[in-house]
């Protein structure tokens, strides 16, 4: 980061236990608990864009093979099947009565000889 750049602060409150987490990831790699949380924030970023672009982000092995799949959950609940519908397709436009619908649906009905049993 160049001395240009402002740097925001940020307040955090933790739990101790994420606190910890935090600590020992600084230790592992060497690094402050700022830097850590930079880095998750950037494979955070790295996965909601590879989820926008219906992408799969995985831990692999060096053969791979996929150990773990990295799935983010869905804040937006699935909308409900009929919006999707409606959305779609909008809604029954007609200018007939139900009454009027329902004949023009009887009126179409055909009977062939197959149907007829003796």
């Amino acid at each position: 980061m160049t001395n240009t750049q402002k740097m925001v602060r940020l307040n955090l409150d933790l739990s101790p236990e994420l606190n910890q987490i935090l600590d020992e990831l600084a230790n592992k790699i060497g690094t402050s608990k700022s830097d850590v949380l930079r880095q998750a924030i950037t494979l955070m970023q790295i996965m909601v864009i590879a989820k926008e672009e219906t992408k799969k982000l995985g831990v692999t092995e060096a053969n791979q093979l996929i150990l773990n799949e990295i799935i983010l959950s869905s804040e937006q609940p699935k909308s409900h099947p009929l919006d999707t519908f409606m959305e779609r397709l909008g809604p029954w436009e007609d200018e007939r009565t139900a009454e009027e619908i329902v004949k023009d649906i009887y009126d179409s009905r055909t009977i062939s000889n197959n149907d007829i049993s003796l």
